[in-house]
């Protein structure tokens, strides 16, 4: 009267399930591994930090320089 019911087991395998998933997961992952490497952006000398601070530092230069003209 208070027996509890079973959990039911299936052994059921869905129709695409086979051994070969593995595979192309790892042929996938491959793939997309190259394609990232292939898409990487390459810094531009303009944009790098020490280029930046070398035009700012430059750029204070000429402003000072500039500003003994004007006096």
């Amino acid at each position: 009267m208070f027996n509890q019911r079973k959990n039911k087991r299936f052994t059921y395998k869905p129709r695409f399930q086979d051994s070969d998933e593995k595979e192309s997961k790892d042929d996938f992952e491959t793939k997309w591994n190259k394609a990232k490497e292939n898409n990487k952006r390459r810094g531009n000398i303009f944009t790098s930090l020490p280029a930046l601070i070398i035009m700012l530092v430059s750029l204070f230069v000429l402003m000072y320089i500039l500003e003994g003209y004007i006096k």
